[in-house]
């Protein structure tokens, strides 16, 4: 990527809430936006009225473009894209690849940040030729009504270089980014990176759309989860324990459990007042990620034969959540 002082092409695929957040704000700061939204009721409200984003009792209405899918007329040579972030849904991953597939230019970065495991993976094999980064984000937001967002809770980025190819192309976006009011830090170790944010949403996440909380009433809360027959405290401690001892197997560096665990009290805190996207695709009947996360743990650790029950039954009962 150019250098990032000059106005950029963005696009931005997966326009949820926080997809919407992140529109807002490298549209605020002068760039080129263009949106892909999946949510028929929030792409026609942002066409007919705009993109709203509250934050406070401060209101953002930024100037970006949305569409349905990625508009191939768009990324034309008149027209170029020199960064796409990636935030739709993790099982929604291998669409979005091919998508971009069709239309990026080879040298364009492809950053994702997005919940889970195995989004990267999924972007290098249908992107072998551009530059993947992959990184992670403590940004809260929620989508009130459509074409309507609320930032609950500011946070930062951390990203690094996924392939070889992205090596050159890391500290440009970071610094986009960062000027753009996403403060972020450029990392030389993607999987660590990944592996850490894998281990808080594996606490808050689900934790929230079982017990029907925003995440800040977690640290609130003397429920007893179902099965485990322990609090949300020892649930947690036992989720983290179990990230860290199949990391271990991959020589994955991580923090210490104590630490990830006070990690997910600062963003507990940080976004108190924030429903988890897991928690909201739960009370929708939708489908939610867990499977990206705690079910990666579970996955991880059965190929290194470390059993992980405590991320393997709140897998379950995130299923059974649904209404």
């Amino acid at each position: 990527m150019p250098d990032s002082a000059s106005p950029k092409n963005i696009a931005v695929i997966g326009c949820g809430a926080l997809g919407s957040v992140f529109a807002a704000l490298l549209a605020k700061a002068g760039h080129k936006v263009r949106a892909v939204c999946r949510w028929r009721d929030h792409l026609e409200a942002m066409e007919t009225r705009g993109l709203l984003v509250i934050e406070g009792d401060q209101e953002l209405r930024p100037a970006l473009r949305v569409f349905p899918a990625l508009p191939h007329a768009e990324f034309a040579a008149g027209s170029p894209c020199d960064l796409a972030i990636v935030l739709v849904k993790s099982f929604d991953t291998e669409s979005a690849a091919a998508g971009l597939a069709a239309v990026l230019p080879q040298r364009t970065p492809v950053l994702t940040l997005q919940n889970g495991l195995g989004n990267a993976e999924a972007l290098e094999k249908n992107l072998p030729h551009n530059p993947i980064l992959a990184g992670a984000t403590t940004f809260g937001a929620l989508r009130e009504r459509p074409g309507v967002v609320r930032l609950a809770g500011r946070g930062a980025c951390e990203i690094a270089a996924w392939n070889q190819l992205a090596q050159a192309d890391l500290e440009p976006v970071s610094a986009l980014l960062a000027a753009s009011g996403i403060p972020c830090t450029p990392s030389p170790d993607a999987n660590g990176v990944l592996w850490r944010k894998l281990a808080v949403s594996a606490v808050i996440n689900p934790l929230t759309a079982i017990l029907r909380v925003p995440n800040g009433e977690l640290l609130e809360s003397k429920e007893v989860i179902l099965g485990l027959q322990k609090g949300v405290t020892e649930t947690a401690s036992q989720v983290i324990e179990e990230v860290c001892a199949v990391a271990a197997k991959y020589r994955i560096a991580l923090p210490t459990p104590a630490e990830l665990l006070r990690e997910v009290r600062r963003v507990c805190q940080a976004t108190a007042a924030n429903r988890s996207s897991m928690l909201r695709d739960a009370e929708q009947g939708r489908r939610t990620e867990v499977d990206a996360i705690n079910g990666a743990v579970v996955r991880f650790g059965k190929r290194c034969a470390v059993p992980a029950p405590a991320n393997l039954l709140l897998t379950a009962l995130v299923h059974a959540a649904r209404p």
